[in-house]
């Protein structure tokens, strides 16, 4: 099976991700079995679902037309108590939670993306942030606290990771706190989500 037939087919989930035609489970599976597939029937049944490269441009043109006239962005502002996501949901281009004391929570596994780069941002005195991120799914980690715990649940966030695709869908976790770390947790192999810091190592 050619490569560049299984690219193909890694580039239209990861648009269909983006328009939140999928939900993050349903993707990570696919992508799964992509690596499974033995003939191009195999290939197309993964993604026969799904609108063809010109349907999935203009989606992804609407889809930024609205988020442009939405602004994109949930708030979510709470002195003291958290913020906790599971289920069937849908992740905004930006959500931003604030709060005094309290952590942010979110399960991504079933959560349906309105982008395809979506960003959460924290701000508190005391919380952290726990992610659960199905395989597939890039996860950029940036900000900081005075007393930092910020890791990989399980592992390490480095070069043994899974490589992923310039166009996979991200997460962009923005975290800024006097106490509290970011604990991305992963369903399946931890080497199988990539992870980025965008924290240098020698900021306290």
């Amino acid at each position: 099976m050619p490569d560049a037939a299984r690219d193909a087919v890694v580039a239209r989930l990861n648009r269909a991700c983006g328009q939140g035609l999928l939900s993050l489970r349903d993707y990570s599976a696919r992508v799964e079995e992509i690596h499974f597939a033995r003939t191009r029937d195999d290939l197309e049944r993964l993604v026969r679902d799904l609108p063809e490269g010109d349907a999935a441009a203009e989606g992804d043109a609407a889809a930024e037309g609205d988020a442009a006239a939405e602004g994109g962005t949930e708030w979510h502002v709470a002195p003291v108590g958290g913020l906790r996501r599971h289920g069937r949901w849908h992740m905004d281009r930006h959500l931003v939670s604030l709060s005094v004391v309290g952590g942010t929570c979110l399960d991504l596994r079933d959560a349906q993306l309105t982008a395809p780069e979506v960003t959460l941002t924290k701000v508190s005195l005391l919380g952290g942030v726990t992610v659960c991120v199905p395989h597939g799914v890039r996860v950029v980690l940036e900000g900081g606290s005075l007393l930092r715990a910020a890791g990989l649940f399980g592992g390490r966030a480095d070069d043994d990771c899974e490589p992923l695709p310039p166009d996979a869908p991200t997460l962009r976790i923005r975290a800024f706190s006097l106490f509290g770390g970011v604990t991305v947790q992963a369903p399946h192999p931890v080497s199988q989500t990539a992870v980025v810091r965008g924290i240098p190592e020698d900021r306290a």
